[in-house]
This record gives structure tokens, C-alpha cells and sequence, in this order.
């Protein structure tokens, strides 16, 4: 039987490095994770019925819940929003980054509003449930800066998964005066790194990607800076992306759709020979992805 898959939101932090480089925040889940254990991810996680109106709407700015339907164009519009806020909420408790504006319009920063301090003991509040966004926004009089993430890709887990994500990726930039860090929760060790290294590490080991992780970071290294990563989203269509997930004896597969040969996996066949192609590299399209040895390995089959 297949898994209905669970709401979800991912939000790729970013941050320049140089003027021809920048880096993503990656988080490591936690080895005893029932998903993606000891993978690095980026910050996110489930969306709650508490991310969805009307209560907090109110302390949302820059995004109405009709424009984040016609953003999705496939839920209704309170169901949209939701995704934004949840998004929010989870790189906050996840990489203790605020999103909200204070009552200027301003971005919030510990340096020149809301403390240090007060901003750890409402993150671990958060994580504790025993807080609120919508309370946190009330006491310090605060708006979450919703505009400040940008839809990048819609992901669903593999409907021969037992555990199934349908997950929105946002980009979002690091805003000036806050500083990432792991939750030391769900998550053991957070570090900021290129696309291209990142992929680089994964190959050798050292940083073990997520499938979706490791297809994202390589559409990334694409790109010079975020301002074009920004404007490579203006107008663009984002459509679904469900990978076929496949178990063999000595591997396991991720099959994306663009694969030549994803019609045949769909159909729960097996193509023969069973070929992979040769190992992606820079500049290259994974089409497919193997589990070998607990890394993913990414490979273009053209």
C-alpha cells in the first residue's frame, strides 16, 4: 500500500563567500533518524497545523495567501501559505535563523534589536512546543519576513517508501547580523560549504548528501552568486519531482524522472543490462542516484 506523503518544507539557506562564489548551511541528521539518518540535509522538516491561518497571519508580511497559491498552483491558499511559514519556524528551530521584520520593516538581528540570548531561549522554547511563532511575533512585536523565501523545487519522496515526504524547497539568504548553528537535536553538526565542494566531499565520504540535497546542490553550482540563483526563479514552472525507488540485492536506486530509462522503472521493470552510466561530474545532469556503502553515488545515464 502506498504512504500518503507527510507536508513538508526545506529551506536552503545561503550566504556569499566571494564575489564569484557562495555557500548553503547543511545540517547533519542525527545517525538514529528514521529518515535519512546521518545525512546532510538542509534545515526543515514537517508542516503543523499551528503553520496555517488565521491566527498567525496576522504577523506574516510580504506574501498574501492567494500569491502563495498562485506560487504552488496545486493547494488551496491557507494549505500554501502554510509551507512559508513552516519554513520559518523550522530554520529557526533548526539553524536558529529568524525570518521577521520588527516594527520598522526592518530585518530583525540580535544586534540591533532582539538579543542573543533572548533569541537562543525562544528557539529551544520553540523546539520544546512550549512556544508559539505567534506568541514569539506578539512579545517582541515582530512579522514574519515571509518574502524572504523563495520557491525553488517540489520534491516527493518514493512511493515505495515507508516514510514520505511531499517537500517545498525555498531559498532563503542569511541575514545580516544572525549566525547559523545545528540544533543539537535531530541534527549533530551543521557547517556552510559550496555546492561544488559539497558534491566534491560526498564522493570521497565526508559529507554524505540526501538524494534531493545532492540533486539541488548540483543545480546550484551552476550558479555564480545568489542574485542569480534569485533570478533564475522569476516566472520559472516548478513541476513535482517523485524519484522511483528501486532495492537490489547488493544497491539502492533513485531513479529521477528525466532518467532515459525512469518509464521503466515506473513500471516496476528492470532494464537489462542494468547499466548506470558513468559517475556525474561538474557540469554534468545525475539522472540517478546508488546506495552504496551508506553514500549516495550520482550518475549520468545519457
Amino acid at each position: 500500500m502506498i504512504v500518503n506523503p507527510r507536508k513538508a518544507t526545506t529551506v536552503i539557506l545561503v550566504r556569499e563567500k566571494t564575489s564569484k562564489e557562495f555557500e548553503v548551511f547543511l545540517v547533519r541528521r542525527h545517525d538514529d533518524s528514521a529518515f535519512m539518518g546521518g545525512n546532510y540535509v538542509y534545515p526543515g522538516g514537517r508542516v503543523d497545523s499551528a503553520d496555517q491561518p488565521p491566527d498567525i497571519l496576522s504577523f506574516c508580511r510580504g506574501l498574501s495567501p492567494e500569491k502563495a497559491c498562485n506560487i504552488l498552483e496545486n493547494s488551496p491558499p491557507d494549505e500554501s501559505i502554510g509551507y512559508w511559514i513552516a519554513g520559518i519556524r523550522e530554520l529557526f528551530e533548526e539553524a536558529g535563523i529568524l525570518l521577521a521584520y520588527d516594527s520598522r520593516g526592518e530585518m530583525l538581528s540580535p544586534v540591533t534589536g532582539i538579543g542573543q540570548e533572548k533569541l537562543l531561549n525562544y528557539r529551544e522554547s520553540l523546539q520544546r512546543k512550549d512556544l508559539s511563532l505567534v506568541h514569539l511575533a506578539q512579545q517582541e512585536k515582530c512579522f514574519l519576513a515571509l518574502d524572504q523565501l523563495h520557491y525553488y523545487a517540489h520534491w516527493i519522496t518514493p512511493e515505495a517508501r515507508s516514510i514520505r515526504f511531499d517537500t517545498r524547497f525555498f531559498v532563503a539568504l542569511l541575514p545580516s547580523g544572525q549566525e547559523a548553528s545545528h540544533d543539537q537535536r535531530e541534527t549533530t553538526h551543521g557547517l556552510w560549504i559550496t555546492p561544488g565542494q559539497a558534491l566534491e566531499e560526498n564522493l570521497h565520504g565526508e559529507v554524505i548528501l540526501s538524494p534531493p540535497t545532492l540533486k539541488t546542490l548540483e543545480d546550484l553550482s551552476r550558479f555564480r552568486s545568489i542574485d542569480d540563483v534569485l533570478k533564475s526563479l522569476q516566472g520559472r514552472k516548478t513541476s513535482p519531482i517523485v524519484p522511483v525507488f528501486v532495492k537490489l540485492p547488493s544497491e539502492i536506486l533513485n531513479i529521477f524522472p528525466w532518467d532515459p530509462e525512469y518509464p521503466i522503472f515506473k513500471k516496476g521493470e528492470m532494464p537489462a543490462p542494468l547499466e548506470h552510466g558513468r559517475l556525474s561530474g561538474p557540469g554534468d545532469n545525475t539522472t540517478r542516484v546508488v546506495l552504496r556503502e551508506g553514500r549516495w553515488y550520482p550518475y549520468c545515464r545519457t
